[in-house]
């Protein structure tokens, strides 16, 4: 997951700056607007279960965040295994799985890949063929903007390995990757047979896998819609992660609520936000009628 941001207009621009900064614009308001159509769905229905109401979707923050000094020293020092491969979060991260270290320098994806879309760490939800014969993947929109450069942070020899080319109307974005990658269903812990159809009844568990936080699983807590609630534990650099439930792709992750906090060590517990997922049906049938990169999408 990572945070929103909308940077301050800098006087004295060329015209090509304008231009980006339009374009920065533009995609702050499609981001703003897709947060909202998220908070009003999930704090709804997390209002109407009795948990929270009121709170706002907290997507996900800065790869660059910094670990927090001291405490960062102290909660490592519990014995909380590494590595940790999110500033500031005491997880085992998911390491490269040796298929990704057999072939490389090429980069193998598949779902729960970590990635940087431009300066941002987030999760790959899934790739696959689109109807055009394109290699795609798919992530949360709200990771980078159109022309983003996407890198493998499990294969970072292999450099850019494609670049964000769509948005939709929901909260995920497609990736053109390049020719020359190899595709799975099958990534470290991640093993898909099919995608979609209904995410799991309440109180039924699902589970996500991203890089700050690894595996989690949790109960369903509700279902409005096109996004689904689940009490997964999940944090800055897990958005886009794959949700699954026997070895069906269901959903991807977007986000949590503030105020309560996001998982950040093992030593919280239960105690940390709820997860918001949209599903991967309602993002599947926005992507055909669309057209274009990701329509007609396939697994590998």
């Amino acid at each position: 997951m990572r945070a929103l941001w909308l940077e301050g207009i800098e006087p004295h621009l060329s015209h090509k700056e304008h231009a980006m900064q339009r374009t920065t614009r533009t995609h702050a308001r499609h981001h703003r607007t897709l947060r909202g159509r998220i908070l009003r769905g999930a704090a709804g229905l997390l209002a109407s279960l009795g948990i929270a109401a009121g709170l706002g979707v907290g997507t996900a923050g800065q790869a660059a965040a910094n670990p927090m000094g001291s405490l960062d020293a102290a909660l490592t020092a519990t014995g909380q295994p590494g590595p940790h491969r999110v500033p500031g979060h005491y997880f085992t991260s998911p390491t490269a799985p040796a298929a990704q270290q057999r072939i490389k320098p090429r980069a193998l994806l598949g779902p729960s890949t970590p990635i940087m879309v431009g300066d941002s760490i987030c999760t790959l939800s899934v790739t696959g063929i689109d109807a055009a014969g394109n290699k795609v993947g798919i992530t949360a929109a709200h990771c980078g903007v159109p022309g983003s450069p996407v890198r493998s942070l499990d294969a970072p020899e292999a450099g850019v390995i494609g670049k964000v080319v769509k948005f939709g109307n929901l909260d995920y974005s497609v990736i053109r990757l390049r020719p020359d990658v190899q595709l799975t269903r099958n990534y470290g812990r991640v093993a898909l047979n099919r995608s979609g159809g209904p995410a799991p009844a309440v109180p039924n568990a699902a589970c996500k896998t991203g890089v700050a936080t690894g595996t989690k699983c949790g109960p369903v807590l509700g279902h409005l819609g096109q996004t689904f609630v689940s009490h997964i534990c999940a944090s800055l650099g897990d958005s886009g992660a794959p949700v699954y439930a026997g070895g069906r792709l269901v959903g991807i992750l977007n986000g949590g609520f503030q105020p309560l906090p996001s998982c950040t060590t093992p030593l919280q517990g239960p105690l940390h936000s709820p997860a918001v997922s949209t599903t991967w049906d309602a993002i599947a049938a926005d992507m055909n009628a669309l057209g274009g990169s990701g329509a007609g999408f396939r697994l590998p």
